[in-house]
């Protein structure tokens, strides 16, 4: 190595960190022909073989004529280097007026979603790698902290997540540039960026240079802060998955588990809870509010029309959906219902006892024996005064009743599905089949019945007793 390579990689790219590359699979670049994306691509020659390389450049259409300049210069550069170059051209102002999305945020979504449309082209075992640097660190956690950040959010941007790789996270936005002019990389600057309407410019042009001013090592010091809450953060995640499992009954949460857990991994283990099933983030005030509800009981609206529900010492989230009231004959296999769910019934001839022992286990509760129709099949909704005679015990009693005592909460009540013949209740939503139809040893007939909710967006876990995911799903 002679000594214009050895100072290029230790004073230039001291902090790029290429550890974490697959051994094999294609490395798909977000290439902009900026000054960062420029010296990850040419820094990673040195680190991989170049036919892995694929230099993904997205023009957005915005800035008109250097739009192209740039997708030009990307693709010049990928041409006298010998690496593969892949475009995607759209105009992200009309797209983001038809999602009613800002132009920052379309952007970044048409840009990833790309980035992964490659990755999945060019077959497993690959890597997007993205070229954040140090500096776009500082300012996400500055950023984030002036917005009122949670722990997660002033762990900055990870160098990993999941298919996503960033190498040059430790190296300044100084040492990239000094890294093209030293090898003469001919990058382009995008002139948004030295817009002040925009908040993160304001902070990069405004802000940043005063911390560096005071402090010549701010970057790395922020960084390291980053690093050691990120630690935290995933420590606490474990832990919260922990108190997630041993909390959990049915598709709820045990209000006294989750209470004699410490406040901050309480509000930790929630704020995984809600993420697990697919919701936004929680804001503090909406984590105020569940806490509450976890003390007192009672109910709590969370933002997409979710509403949040603890009684009987269960914490309960589901879709606040206004009751539908209706009755329609049941003539086919699936059956759309007003109320957006599907009834489906699935029937099986010559029933063996002995070969289906799993389906005494799993399936007893929601199937029936056929032979005991004598009438012909409607389903409906909830009606003031329905009794149901429940499998394993004598007499009927009220839905009402039953539905407290298998703690199902209200807000899933008012829509549950409900199978009849006749007068008689054959099938509960949320409480199986009545014991007047119920599967016994004479049984050759039999019939699964599943209710199934295609709006259902991953709110509570599925299996048990839950009305939303379709309880009795086989």
């Amino acid at each position: 190595m002679n000594d214009r390579s050895r100072l290029s990689q230790i004073a230039l790219l001291s902090g790029a960190d290429f550890s974490l590359l697959p051994k094999e699979g294609a490395l798909v670049v977000g290439f902009s022909g900026g000054a960062d994306s420029m010296a990850l691509a040419h820094a990673l020659k040195g680190a991989a073989q170049q036919n892995r390389i694929l230099l993904a450049h997205v023009n957005h259409g915005l800035r008109g004529e250097e739009s192209e300049r740039d997708e030009a210069a990307a693709r010049a550069f990928a041409r006298k280097e010998g690496l593969r170059f892949a475009l995607f051209r759209t105009d992200v102002k009309a797209l983001a007026r038809e999602r009613k999305m800002g132009l920052e945020e379309c952007g970044r979504e048409v840009r990833y979603r790309f980035l992964h449309s490659l990755l999945q082209q060019e077959g497993p075992g690959g890597a997007i790698l993205t070229a954040h640097n140090a500096d776009d660190n500082a300012e996400t956690v500055l950023m984030n902290l002036l917005r009122g950040a949670s722990l997660s959010g002033l762990c900055g941007i990870p160098p990993k997540r999941g298919e996503i790789l960033r190498p040059l996270l430790r190296v300044s936005r100084e040492e990239i540039e000094a890294y093209c002019r030293f090898y003469e990389l001919p990058f382009v600057t995008d002139s948004s960026n030295f817009s002040e309407s925009f908040r993160r410019n304001r902070l990069r042009l405004q802000v940043l240079p005063f911390f560096k001013e005071e402090n010549p090592g701010f970057l790395k010091a922020v960084g390291r802060t980053a690093e050691s809450l990120a630690l935290i953060e995933d420590y606490l995640c474990g832990e919260a998955k922990k108190l997630l499992e041993e909390a959990k009954e049915r598709d709820g949460l045990q209000a006294e588990v989750l209470k004699k857990a410490h406040p901050a991994l309480r509000s930790f283990a929630l704020k995984s809870w809600f993420k697990e099933k697919g919701c936004r983030p929680l804001e503090e005030k909406h984590l105020a509010g569940l806490l509450k509800i976890l003390e007192g009981g009672g109910r709590f609206q969370l933002p997409e029309g979710l509403l949040a529900e603890c009684f009987q010492g269960l914490l309960f989230v589901s879709e606040e959906k206004a009751a539908v009231e209706f009755e329609e004959p049941v003539f086919q296999r699936e059956t759309p219902l007003p109320n957006g769910k599907i009834l489906i019934l699935e029937k099986r001839e010559g029933f063996d006892r002995c070969g289906e022992r799993k389906f005494h286990n799993l399936l007893f509760k929601n199937s029936f024996d056929c032979d005991t129709i004598t009438a012909a099949f409607l389903v409906r909704s909830r009606r003031e005064g329905d009794r149901f005679l429940p499998p394993g015990r004598e007499g009927s009693r009220s839905l009402k009743q039953l539905f407290q005592e298998e703690k199902i909460p209200a807000a899933r009540r008012k829509n549950a599905v409900l199978l009849t013949c006749g007068s008689e209740i054959v099938y509960c939503e949320g409480l199986g089949v009545s014991r007047r139809f119920q599967v016994t040893n004479r049984t050759r007939k039999v019939v699964f019945v599943r209710v199934i909710d295609p709006e259902e967006k991953g709110i509570v876990d599925k299996g048990g007793k839950d009305l939303g995911a379709g309880e009795g799903n086989a």
